[in-house]
């Protein structure tokens, strides 16, 4: 009789291997759509499992919500490596590209919403705030870091220091109007958005003193 019930909780669909992603899934919607009130079990029920299988997984509500915030930024950062590469393509039309890329993800509701949490989170939760800091140096990041520096090599744009001029490129695509964003949930329209991308693109491109 024992054996058979070590049989059927390998054979679970529940089993962590399994399980992990889904409770991710069923945390995201509920912290989204209730905020931080929301309770392990809730999560763990939506999830279909129980509340010790959670906390094996997430032994604080803490490790779930930066999860979350884990699996949206490489929701985001997953196609972005694929898609933006200095090869067979002009330093200015990837700009743009990349610009639009970082602000589609920053102005969709699900980011901003999730970035109201963190904010809610790191006055609630002070031991957040170690293992946030400890993300935010991002594959984004990297990848431009690197295709600045590349070009620079290149002799196409003349940029001493990639890393400052790529946390001032991204500083100035997201937009001054950024916080307030996250304050009152006003997203600025496509076209608001696009022309920031471009201006800020040109402005850069041209203190960089690009050649095509």
């Amino acid at each position: 009789m024992m054996c058979k019930k070590t049989d059927m909780l390998k054979k679970s669909p529940g089993r962590p291997s399994r399980i992990r992603p889904i409770i991710v899934a069923a945390a995201r919607e509920l912290f989204l759509e209730h905020g931080l009130e929301v309770r392990l079990e809730t999560v763990a029920a939506k999830a279909g499992t129980n509340r010790q299988t959670l906390y094996n997984h997430f032994p604080t509500k803490t490790a779930l919500l930066i999860e979350v915030f884990d699996h949206l930024k490489a929701e985001m950062e997953a196609p972005f490596i694929e898609q933006h590469e200095l090869k067979n393509k002009r330093l200015d039309q990837l700009l743009l590209e990349i610009g639009q890329s970082v602000q589609n993800h920053f102005y969709h509701i699900d980011v901003i919403r999730l970035q109201r949490l963190l904010i809610i989170a790191l006055v609630e939760m002070k031991e957040i705030l170690p293992k946030i800091q400890q993300r935010t140096q991002g594959n984004i990041k990297r990848s431009l870091i690197d295709i600045l520096a590349t070009a620079h090599n290149a002799g196409i744009v003349k940029i001493d220091q990639p890393e400052e001029a790529t946390k001032a490129f991204l500083g100035a695509v997201m937009g001054y109007s950024y916080p307030a964003t996250l304050i009152s949930g006003n997203i600025p329209t496509p076209e608001e958005l696009q022309r920031l991308n471009q201006e800020v693109c040109q402005t850069f491109l041209k203190a960089w003193q690009y050649r095509e």
